[in-house]
C-alpha cells in the first residue's frame, strides 16, 4: 500500500505542466497532498524511535581523517573566490573551470568526511544528477522566458485584425479600452515592403537592398502596447522618442460600415471625433493641396527597366531631407544596409507592380533611429514608419488600418481576454489572436526540448537511485547478524525496514541538497560569464540562466521519490530476514 501511495506522490511534478491539461493538474496536486502526508507518516514513525539512530549508523564513517575539514573549507573558499571574481566582471573560462572544480572538491570532500565509501559514492552521484537536472532546467526556462519577453517587447499581447482593414477603428479602440484586464490600445499596419539606402544626390556607391517587414504605428498610442522606447535606448546613439517619427500626408477620411454589419458592442460605441464627423473631415481633406494627400512621386510614375528603384536623377526629392518623413530600423539591418542616423533610404512597396496597370509605389524616409529588440529576426527585417505612411502604402492614402494592438496588464491572462472578446467581436471577419497563439510553434519547440532534455536527464537521476539500492543491498548483506540481533531482541518487521529505508532517504536527501549546492554555483557561473551565442542561429546574444524555487522543489522531490522507491528492495530483505538464519554462523 505504501508503495503506491509513493508512487502516486511521483505524480506531484505535475503541477509544474503549466500548459497541460485539467487532468495533469489535479493529479499533480493529488500527488502533493500524497507526498507530504507520506512524509508526515515517516516522520512521525521513523524519526520518533531507534530507528533514524540505527539508520545514521549504518551510512555514517566512523573515522574521518582531520585534515579533511581543512581541505573541504579551502575549496570551498576558492569557490567562493571565483564567483566573487565572475561577479566583478572577470569572465574568464579558467576561472570558470576553477570554481566549478573548487566546487565540486568542495562537496566531495565534505560527503566523504561523514559519510561511507559507499554511502558516499551514492550521494555524489545524486548530486551530479540534481545539478545537472538544475543547470538544465534553469537554461530551459531561461530560454523561454527571455524569449517571450522579447518577443512581448515587439508583438502585443492580443491583437485583432480584419482583412479588408478597420475603417471604424476609432470605435473599436474605444470599445477594447474598457475590457477588463485590458490596460492599452493602438491601431497598426503592417506589409512586406522592399527598403534600400538613397541618396539625395546621387551618388555611385553600391546600392544594397533589403526585404523587410513594415509596421506602421500611431506615436501617441505606441508605447502603450509595445516597448518600443526601451529598445531605441537600447540602440544606442542620441536619445530619441518615439515622437519622432512624422509624416507630412492627410488620410482621406472613410465613412463607417452600418451598424448592422458591426458587432453589438462596437456599433453602441460612438465615435470619439463626434456626430457628423465624417462631412467634416472629408470636406477638409478635400481642400488639401495634392502633395499633401498624395505624398512625393504619388502622382508620378516612371518606366520599369531592369533596375525598378527609382533615378535620383530624375525624380529628385523636391525638399530638404529634413522635411522627409521618418523611419526606425533595427541594429542587424542598419549594420546590412550601411545605414546611420540621417540617412536617406528608399521604400518601395512591391505588391502594385504585380499589375500591370500600376508602377511600383515608392517613398523615401529619413533614419529617425535605431533600435535594438534583442531578437535577432526583428532586429534585421522590422522597420517601424508612422501609421498613416503605412496607410499610404497599404490602403491607397485610406484613412483605414490592419487592426489594433492591446496590452494586457498580466500577459498570462490572454487567453481569457481572448475568450471574452470572441464572444462579443469574434466571428468570421475578425480574427482575435492572443500572443502565445502568434508565437505558437516557437513556444511549443521550447517547451519540448524543455520537456525532453528533462527527461533523458532525469535517467542520471534513476542510475544514482541503483546506486543506492545497491549500496543498501550490500548493507543488509554484510550486517545480517545486526539484523537478526535487532529483532532477536523486539525489533518488528516495519521497524527493521524503516531503518533502512531511513538509511536511503538519508542519501536522497544529502545528495539532493549538495546538488542543489553545486547546481546553483553552476548557474551563476553561466550567467556571470554570460556565454555568447550566435543571434543567427539562437536569435539572441547570450546565454539565459533564471532558475526558480518551484523547479528546484520538483527536482528535490523526484530526486526523493527515486531514493525512496529504491529502498524497498533491501527494506523488504531486511524485514523478512529470520533472526535464527542471521545468528546461524555466529
Amino acid at each position: 500500500m505504501l508503495l503506491v501511495l509513493w508512487l502516486v506522490s511521483l505524480a506531484a511534478g505535475l503541477v509544474f505542466w503549466t500548459e497541460g491539461p485539467t487532468w495533469a493538474v489535479w493529479v499533480g496536486r493529488t500527488g502533493v497532498i500524497t507526498f507530504v502526508a507520506l512524509v508526515a507518516w515517516w516522520a512521525l514513525t521513523g524519526f520518533s524511535g531507534y530507528e533514524h539512530r540505527t539508520g545514521l549508523r549504518i551510512v555514517r564513517r566512523a573515522g574521518a581523517p582531520k585534515h579533511s575539514i581543512a581541505r573541504a573549507l579551502l575549496a570551498l573558499a576558492g569557490a567562493a573566490i571565483g564567483l566573487t571574481l565572475m561577479y566583478l566582471g572577470v569572465h574568464s573560462a579558467p576561472v570558470v573551470i576553477a570554481t566549478a572544480l573548487s566546487g565540486a572538491a568542495a562537496m566531495v570532500l565534505l560527503v566523504f568526511r561523514r559519510f561511507a565509501v559507499s554511502a558516499s559514492l551514492s550521494i555524489v552521484g545524486i548530486a551530479i544528477g540534481v545539478a545537472a537536472l538544475i543547470v538544465v532546467q534553469s537554461v530551459a526556462t531561461g530560454f523561454q522566458h527571455e524569449f517571450e519577453r522579447r518577443v512581448l517587447g515587439v508583438y502585443s499581447h492580443i491583437n485583432l485584425t480584419r482583412v479588408p482593414g478597420l475603417d471604424e477603428y476609432r470605435r473599436f479602440e474605444a470599445y477594447l479600452r474598457t475590457v477588463d484586464g485590458v490596460i492599452g490600445a493602438s491601431p497598426f499596419g503592417y506589409c512586406v515592403m522592399a527598403l534600400a539606402p538613397q541618396s539625395l544626390a546621387g551618388d555611385d556607391r553600391e546600392l544594397r537592398r533589403a526585404s523587410v517587414l513594415v509596421k506602421g504605428i500611431d506615436p501617441a498610442t505606441a508605447h502603450e502596447v509595445i516597448d518600443l522606447d526601451a529598445h531605441l535606448d537600447a540602440g544606442g546613439g542620441p536619445d530619441v522618442e518615439i515622437a519622432a517619427l512624422t509624416t507630412d500626408l492627410e488620410l482621406q477620411p472613410m465613412p463607417d460600415r452600418p451598424d448592422a454589419k458591426l458587432p453589438e458592442v462596437i456599433a453602441s460605441t460612438p465615435d470619439p471625433r463626434g456626430d457628423g464627423w465624417y462631412g467634416r473631415a472629408l470636406a477638409n481633406w478635400r481642400a488639401l493641396p495634392d502633395i499633401a494627400k498624395y505624398g512625393h512621386s504619388r502622382t508620378t510614375a516612371w518606366d520599369v527597366d531592369d533596375d525598378p528603384w527609382p533615378d535620383d536623377e530624375t525624380h529628385a526629392v523636391t525638399s530638404s531631407a529634413d522635411t522627409l518623413p521618418t523611419m526606425f530600423v533595427g541594429v542587424a539591418l542598419a549594420r546590412d544596409l550601411g545605414l546611420t542616423l540621417g540617412d536617406i533610404v528608399t521604400m518601395v512597396d512591391p505588391g502594385a507592380s504585380f499589375d500591370d496597370t500600376e508602377v511600383p509605389e515608392f517613398r523615401r524616409y529619413r533614419i529617425a533611429g535605431v533600435f535594438r529588440a534583442g531578437f535577432q529576426e526583428f532586429d534585421k527585417r522590422l522597420v517601424y514608419v508612422h501609421l498613416r505612411e503605412m496607410q499610404w502604402f497599404k490602403y491607397r492614402g485610406k484613412d483605414s488600418v490592419s487592426g489594433i494592438d492591446l496590452r494586457l496588464a498580466d500577459p498570462y491572462d490572454a487567453p481569457r481576454v481572448e475568450a471574452a472578446l470572441q464572444a462579443t467581436i469574434g466571428g468570421d471577419k475578425y480574427s482575435i489572436l492572443e500572443w502565445q497563439k502568434l508565437n505558437a510553434n516557437l513556444f511549443q519547440s521550447i517547451r519540448t526540448q524543455k520537456s525532453i532534455l528533462t527527461v533523458i536527464l532525469s535517467l542520471v537521476s534513476a542510475v544514482a537511485g541503483f546506486n543506492v539500492l545497491a549500496a543498501l543491498w550490500t548493507m543488509v548483506v554484510r550486517r545480517t547478524a545486526e539484523i537478526a540481533i535487532l529483532m532477536s531482541m523486539g525489533a518488528t518487521e516495519s521497524g527493521v525496514a524503516r531503518i533502512f529505508q531511513f538509511s536511503g532517504m538519508t542519501l536522497g536527501a544529502v545528495g539532493s541538497l549538495a546538488g542543489v549546492g553545486f547546481g546553483l554555483v553552476l548557474c551563476l557561473l553561466v550567467q556571470f560569464y554570460g556565454y555568447t551565442l550566435d543571434p543567427e542561429v539562437y536569435f539572441i546574444e547570450r546565454l539565459p540562466v533564471e532558475f526558480s524555487l518551484e523547479q528546484i522543489g520538483a527536482v528535490m522531490v523526484l530526486t526523493m521519490g527515486i531514493s525512496f522507491v529504491a529502498t524497498i528492495p533491501p527494506s523488504l530483505r531486511a524485514a523478512k530476514l529470520r533472526p535464527v538464519e542471521g545468528l546461524r554462523y555466529e
